[in-house]
């Protein structure tokens, strides 16, 4: 995660890595749905709230012009925060993993994205859901609003930020993602 702050701060951008889960770790926890049950949105809205506040006091940056890049669970942090009123600048988020809307919380997880109001681009792995690649009434919905997928068929959920960056599939993709993300971003500030 380091190394994908420090290529953004590179950029020029203020970058803060948010950990939402205190220090936590899955293995702390059995099982996936008991780790992520611990994290709902009114647990984890202190540290979003926290970090726009310090990047506003501390860095100056103003308000409208943050954007979230967030992996796997971050995903369903920025597109829930958006939809409970954070004015995200835009958002990127690779291998997202939105269903815990509705896996984990059992809430609506397109009346989620409904309510973002920036635009997003999602790169999903090919093991991630349908539900979030091109042709979805997820994307087309997010596409209304300057959002896009952009799928990474050959590779695994969680290959930009736990992939084996010695496989040369693994590691194009992986710096193809965050230059998509740092497109992105430039393109919506």
């Amino acid at each position: 995660m380091r190394a994908i702050a420090d290529t953004l701060a590179v950029e020029g951008y203020h970058v803060l890595v948010v950990d939402c889960y205190y220090g936590d770790t899955i293995e702390k926890t059995p099982g996936m749905v008991a780790f992520l049950s611990k994290y709902p949105y009114q647990k984890i809205s202190k540290e979003i709230d926290a970090a726009i506040n310090y990047l506003i006091t501390s860095k100056n940056v103003m308000k409208e012009n943050i954007a979230a890049l967030g992996f796997c669970w971050g995903a369903w942090a920025i597109a829930k925060s958006a939809s409970e009123g954070v004015a995200w600048k835009c958002a990127v988020s690779p291998h997202p993993s939105t269903q815990v809307e509705s896996f984990i919380f059992k809430n609506d997880e397109a009346a989620m994205f409904d309510k973002c109001p920036m635009s997003f681009l999602l790169m999903p792995a090919g093991d991630d859901p349908d539900s979030i690649k091109p042709g979805s009434p997820t994307v087309k919905m997010l596409e209304e609003k300057g959002g896009k997928s952009i799928p990474f068929e050959r590779m695994r959920h969680g290959w930009t930020s736990r992939g084996d960056l010695s496989l040369k599939e693994v590691k194009e993709d992986a710096e193809k993602a965050l230059q998509l993300a740092t497109d992105f971003i430039k393109a919506n500030n």
